[in-house]
C-alpha cells in the first residue's frame, strides 16, 4: 500500500496524510477505500496528461488543470465519506476528519 501511494505521484501533503493515516490504522477498513481512492486517482491523472497533451493553447491547459483539481477534491470528498462511513464507531472517524480538512484547506 505504502508503495502504491508513492508511485501515484500525489501532492506531497495529500501523500503524508494518506501515509500518516495508515500508520494510525492499517487495517483493511482503512485500506480498501485508500486503494480506490489511489485507483480513482491514477485514471484521473492519465486522463488530465491526454488531455493537456491535446491542448493549443494556454487557456485550454488551465480548464484541464482547473477540472483536474475539481475532479481531485471530489476524490478526496469520496475519500473521506467512504472512511467515515466504515470507521463510523472509531474514534479514528474525527481524527481523519480534522486531518484531512486541515490538510486541504485554501
Amino acid at each position: 500500500m505504502y508503495q502504491a501511494i508513492h508511485d501515484a505521484k500525489l501532492d506531497s501533503k495529500l501523500e503524508r496524510l494518506l501515509l500518516k493515516l495508515l500508520e494510525h490504522n492499517s487495517t483493511p477498513k482503512v485500506r480498501e477505500p485508500i486503494r480506490q481512492f489511489l485507483i480513482n486517482y491514477q485514471i484521473m491523472s492519465e486522463n488530465f496528461w491526454e488531455r493537456y497533451k491535446r491542448s493549443n493553447t494556454f487557456e485550454e491547459g488551465l480548464e484541464c488543470y482547473y477540472q483536474f483539481t475539481k475532479n481531485q477534491c471530489t476524490l478526496i470528498e469520496t475519500l473521506m465519506q467512504n472512511l467515515t462511513f466504515t470507521l463510523d464507531k472509531d474514534h479514528t472517524r474525527s481524527e481523519l476528519a480534522t486531518m484531512l480538512k486541515d490538510g486541504f484547506t485554501f
